[in-house]
């Protein structure tokens, strides 16, 4: 068998031919793996010799299970013989002209992942990324989740702005009523800009059981044909008016919670959980920059089909999402006013970073030889948290537990490496490292030769035993 293999930036390319008696080889292996398959009068399945199974079926029967045993066969092979190759998808395989003598010929060309030549990727000083847990964030979150807390109370007292009116209405045109203009026991809270301008602020000052007429104009852009620009008058019934109570930061309210005892502890609950928070935010942000700026420092050429098939993967992803809501990926585009060749073109640009940062994320664990052991997989795996998450992945998209729990350590130790070897800096530090490096060290003056120093003293006497 002669082979050739010809390689460029992102595709390498297999010529293969076979010689008459290496296809006839091919053809004898094709009718022992199909033989069975076939039914000839006197003989049991798997039993009539080859001839015979060529004169009732044809010449040719065996021709087409040759060619798909022998390009599997041989593509293996030549990726075994080339483990340099770091091949993305399936081939693609088209068919030669025999020639010199050749019975079978054929070319296979595959699409090679991207190389990458790393830029700098130790040592970028980047904007400072800090997040720090403030009274002020501690006071947000406790009234939001005093908000929270709040009942809805009536009150005896004209509505406010912020309150919710209980109410029917019946609206009309020049007198007469339109579709979609009555409710019932309907509740709106005023401020809240659900109705169209002008009806919200007719309610402010009801109070319950008034009945009024709200005249209110429809905006010119209005989505009803019918009701552009016209003049309108609801008759509206207040049932109730209520408000939110919120209830005061006490002790009490604390306890009721049933975490802590005191507002003091409640604080300090609250910032430990915030400080948590923060700290998460921040790594994530700090891991999202320096992987920016590793990748942008990177050279890395991504093939389209590459390219495509991450698109692929984007789209199965958000049809995924879509399905959680009951609705199509189709439908949600239509909804939105845009189409799945929008949403491919949308997406192609941030497609081929994602293979860019990956391919890149692969050359700094090789280049600095980040490794995960045995040991650090089967300490993960005894989390049972860990390993029941491990396992649901593994029971929607195949693989072993083992994988995952592998690639999980190895992303955390590329992630700790760029946050361990890379600087967050503000623009005054950044500026003052820059001017240190700039500026050339001051020399040092040489030191001067003591002068002789004068003496009257006559020179010591000579002690030893030499000759005189």
């Amino acid at each position: 068998m002669k082979s050739t293999l010809e390689k460029n930036k992102c595709e390498a390319v297999f010529k293969i031919a076979l010689t008459p008696d290496e296809w006839e080889k091919e053809i004898e292996n094709a009718y022992q793996r199909t033989k069975n398959k076939y039914k000839i009068p006197g003989f049991r399945p798997g039993k009539a010799p080859r001839r015979f199974v060529e004169m009732h079926y044809g010449a040719g029967v065996f021709f087409e299970p040759a060619v798909d045993l022998c390009v599997n066969r041989v593509y293996r092979e030549q990726l075994q013989a080339h483990p340099e190759l770091d091949v993305f998808g399936q081939p693609d395989v088209s068919f030669d002209k025999a020639e010199n003598g050749d019975a079978f010929a054929f070319t296979v060309t595959v699409t090679l992942y991207p190389d990458v030549k790393l830029g700098e990727y130790k040592g970028i000083k980047l904007p400072k990324i800090e997040y720090n847990v403030t009274d002020e964030d501690i006071d947000v979150r406790i009234k939001a989740e005093l908000a929270q807390a709040a009942r809805t109370v009536s009150v005896d007292r004209p509505a406010e702005n912020g309150d919710t009116t209980v109410i029917d209405y019946v609206g009309t045109v020049d007198g007469v009523e339109f579709d979609g203009g009555k409710a019932e026991k309907y509740e709106l809270k005023l401020g809240s800009g659900t109705f169209i301008p002008g009806f919200e602020d007719g309610l402010v000052g009801a109070v319950k059981g008034e009945e009024r007429d709200v005249k209110v104009k429809f905006p010119d852009e209005y989505h009803a044909e019918n009701l552009k620009g016209k003049d309108a008058v609801f008759h509206v019934t207040v049932h109730d008016v209520t408000t939110e109570e919120i209830p005061e930061l006490t002790d009490e309210f604390v306890k009721e919670r049933g975490r802590y005892e005191t507002v003091e502890e409640y604080r300090a609950g609250t910032r430990a959980m915030l400080e948590t928070s923060f700290a998460s935010r921040q790594r994530n942000e700090r891991i999202d920059a320096a992987m920016k700026a590793v990748t942008d420092n990177a050279e890395c050429e991504v093939p389209e089909k590459i390219v495509a098939a991450e698109v692929d993967r984007m789209w199965d992803e958000f049809a995924h999402q879509m399905s959680h809501y009951g609705i199509s990926p189709e439908d949600y585009l239509k909804y939105n006013n845009s189409t799945i060749e929008q949403f491919r073109a949308e997406r192609k640009e941030p497609a081929e970073r994602n293979v860019k940062m990956r391919r890149v994320m692969r050359a700094v664990i090789e280049a600095e030889k980040l490794e995960v052991t045995p040991d650090e997989i089967k300490a993960k795996l005894k989390d049972p948290q860990v390993r029941a998450e491990l396992e649901h992945v593994v029971h929607h998209n195949g693989g072993s537990v083992e994988e995952y729990a592998y690639n999980d350590i190895l992303t955390d130790k590329f992630f700790e490496f760029l946050l361990a070897n890379n600087e967050f800096v503000t623009e005054v530090e950044k500026a003052d490292a820059a001017d240190g490096a700039q500026k050339p060290k001051a020399k040092k003056p040489a030191a001067k030769k003591p002068a002789a120093k004068k003496t009257t003293e006559k020179p010591a006497t000579d002690t030893s035993n030499g000759d005189k």
